[in-house]
């Protein structure tokens, strides 16, 4: 073991003793429970861990879950529990856990979804009006499974648990790179763990169509480049869902973002093709109009760009729209599809004088007038399906209909690059129920405490706001890192959209999400592994010590800087086909590092705890001295050697972290001078190269000023 890897041990030791440390026992809940009574008794584990379900012998989803949470805990504790598989067959009068449920049920929304579990030394007792707060239960139940140098157990506790909101969603989009089947249930079997209960299944967008249409194959022929789910997959993936208390809502995007769709059929297309899948900014390249607006900056990009889109003037449109509606409704069963309809700026209408032409002769003043006639439209074609119409915010409008879901998206003060339609209280307060994602989106590299501190959320207060969903758009997201893109931030919106409001500790949040990083990770998810796979990629199967120790504390710029540069680029280097293998896409959003290292520095500065001063040596130790073990590895190696200036400017900040604790040791009077210039020294270390920063250098600047400046509450999107 080499002399870096015994320091990063030796310092999570020291972080853990502190923690631990005259602690309380803190029950490791995402999300936390409604009410919760906690005692000092615990029920042990043992090989005679036993389960009864009195009544419920047709209940098929109880009899999966029941079994799938008894096998967690059979594989977590090594225990080997006695029963094999519980079936309706068991004829126990009594067990360790009881599990009552009152109805037979599937989720559909407004369903109850509320529990009660009662452990004491005695036994556990799960008790829910139907199937699916059984099935929250379960997952409450496996979150309190502990272990102390005794064994496992559970804490007695008595917990009565109901959600905040009704709708409690992750939408991830599967267009932009194709997510795989085997992917998204692992998704699935997360967000059943944090008490998700819709997933939006965005199918539809410029860069490919990810459904079977056996109507109309050429849109997955030629809209998907071969990557797509059969609906065979599709309806498993349903049932698979439905048996975790999950609804799957399809979204098919249109009168824009639909490239993929008019590469199959262009007649339905406003222009005249061709059409193949890809960025939208493809279409202008390989389609230049010297008619159209030129313009700088992503503000002209959305008000100026010509993407394909739908013919909305065209009745052969809402014929093909009405066939496939009706083939989707026998693969998905929710009563809701969403159609997403945002992002037109009408460009591909303005430029066609048939469109124009038809506009006039139908009293319309412009292309927003065209959009409304064809989100109404849809509508119709959705009810005739008995569907309700799920539309991102540019669906609204006065004569939208009134049982259309308004899906909040686009941030206030967003102005200059794309219109706000409103706040969530605007589109409830007009009788129509409402969604919301701002301050939701997982793809701009947001810390888990923004999403947390959703003020936008905290001030829904109409009866019409169901809840919200967490989106994952994948320009920057695939296979490989999607896991860790999601998990475990998702965690912090499951908890806020499912918790009171006033479970609100931040600090306590992250040391939670902590916990549930790795019990995701257990159960299957890739988060952790699909990192530690990509770091040994980059070292070319070298040893990973050095570089983790480095990458544990980068995260990738905030905002869509990211994306934004890479849709820049020329089309040969497009984000749909440039590898996402470098360090910024590997990364973690939110350095687990960071949060260790600034709960130390927080106590340190607060009375200036000798064991909390330890622990911070030991990091600033490691990396003062990591950049040396680095340097073999930047030989030759292109994607390492875009960290190489962060490798040097840590080991830097971190000496100037050590010698602010030497001056404090002895007692140096502060100098204002020295203060100041090593201020400005972090400050630069602080700075973005190949689009990640060091994360803990406002920790390691506190050192320095003794003051540790609070988070910024908010970052800039561009």
């Amino acid at each position: 073991m080499n002399k870096i890897m015994k320091k990063v041990i030796f310092l999570q030791i020291l972080f853990l003793s502190y923690l631990i440390s005259g602690a309380q026992e803190k029950l490791n809940l995402m999300p936390m429970p409604k009410q919760l009574i906690l005692n000092t008794a615990k029920l042990r584990l043992t090989n005679k861990f036993t389960v009864r379900v009195p009544g419920r012998p047709d209940d098929t989803i109880l009899y999966k879950a029941i079994n799938r949470a008894y096998q967690v805990l059979n594989r977590k504790t090594g225990l080997v529990f006695g029963q094999q598989y519980i079936t309706p067959a068991d004829t126990l009068s009594k067990a360790v856990l009881t599990v009552s449920a009152g109805a037979k049920a599937e989720f559909a929304l407004g369903v109850d979804e509320s529990y009660s579990l009662k452990v004491d030394e005695n036994g556990i007792r799960l008790s829910a009006p139907n199937t699916i707060g059984a099935l929250h239960g379960l997952q409450t139940l496996v979150q309190l499974c502990s272990h102390d140098d005794q064994g496992y157990y559970f804490p007695c506790v008595a917990i009565d648990d109901a959600p905040r909101f009704k709708w409690r969603g992750l939408m991830i989009d599967v267009a932009r790179h194709f997510i795989s089947f085997g992917e998204m249930k692992r998704n699935i079997d997360a967000m059943a763990a944090v008490k998700m209960n819709v997933l939006h299944w965005h199918l539809t967008d410029d860069e490919g169509f990810r459904v079977e249409s056996k109507i109309f194959p050429l849109l997955q022929q030629k809209g998907s480049n071969g990557d797509y789910y059969t609906q065979v997959q599709a309806k498993e993936l349903v049932q698979y869902a439905a048996e975790r208390g999950i609804m799957i809502v399809p979204e098919f995007d249109m009168p824009g973002h639909s490239q993929s769709w008019l590469a199959g059929y262009p007649e339905l297309a406003s222009q005249p093709g061709p059409y193949r899948p890809g960025p939208r900014m493809q279409w202008q390249n390989e389609h230049p109009d010297p008619n159209r607006p030129k313009g700088n900056g992503i503000a002209d990009i959305v008000a100026n760009m010509e993407a394909p889109t739908f013919d909305a003037t065209n009745e052969k449109v809402y014929a093909f729209l009405d066939k496939f509606i009706g083939e989707m409704t026998q693969i998905f069963p929710s009563a809701y599809v969403h159609i997403g309809a945002d992002e037109n700026n009408g460009m591909a209408w303005k430029l066609n004088p048939t469109i124009m032409a038809w506009m006039h002769s139908h009293q319309m003043q412009s292309t927003d007038d065209l959009q409304r006639y064809f989100v109404s439209r849809v509508h119709d074609i959705l009810k005739k399906h008995h569907r309700q119409m799920i539309g991102w915010e540019e669906i609204y409008n006065d004569k939208l209909p009134k049982d259309a879901i308004v899906h909040k998206w686009i941030p206030e003060g967003m102005g200059e690059v794309i219109k706000s339609h409103g706040t969530p209280n605007d589109f409830a307060s007009h009788g129509y129920r409402t969604l919301i994602s701002v301050g939701f989106y997982l793809d701009v590299f947001m810390p888990a405490y923004i999403h947390y501190n959703n003020a936008v959320l905290d001030s829904a207060k109409n009866l019409n706001i169901l809840g919200g969903e967490a989106a994952q758009w994948t320009e920057l997201a695939d296979n490989e890192n999607i896991d860790g893109r999601i998990w475990p931030r998702a965690g912090a919106i499951a908890e806020r959209l499912w918790s009171p409001a006033s479970v609100n500790d931040v600090d306590d949040m992250y040391r939670r999400l902590s916990a549930l990083s790795y019990q995701l990770d257990q159960q299957g998810l890739f988060n952790v592994s699909n990192y530690e796979r990509a770091l040994r990629r980059l070292t070319n199967g070298e040893p990973t010590t050095y570089l983790k120790t480095l990458t544990d504390v980068l995260t990738p710029v905030r905002g869509y800087r990211k994306l934004v540069a890479g849709m820049m680029k020329a089309p040969s280097a497009s984000y749909q086909t440039t590898p996402l293998t470098s360090v910024s896409d590997i990364v973690s959003v939110d350095s687990d590092t960071k949060r260790k290292f600034r709960t130390l520095v927080k106590a340190y500065l607060q009375n200036r705890d000798k064991t909390a001063e330890n622990s911070i040596r030991a990091y600033l130790t490691a990396w003062q001295q990591n950049d040396a073990g680095m340097q073999p590895l930047f030989a030759g190696n292109k994607r390492l050697m875009e960290v190489q200036d962060h490798s040097k400017n840590l080991a830097a900040a971190a000496a100037i972290g050590l010698d602010a604790l030497d001056r404090a040791d002895k007692n140096t009077p502060a100098d204002g001078t020295w203060v100041q210039q090593k201020a400005n020294a972090l400050d630069a270390y602080s700075r973005a190269h190949y689009e990640t920063e060091i994360a803990v250098i406002p920790e390691i600047a506190a050192l320095v000023t003794g003051h540790l400046a609070p988070e910024p509450a908010s970052y800039s999107a561009f």
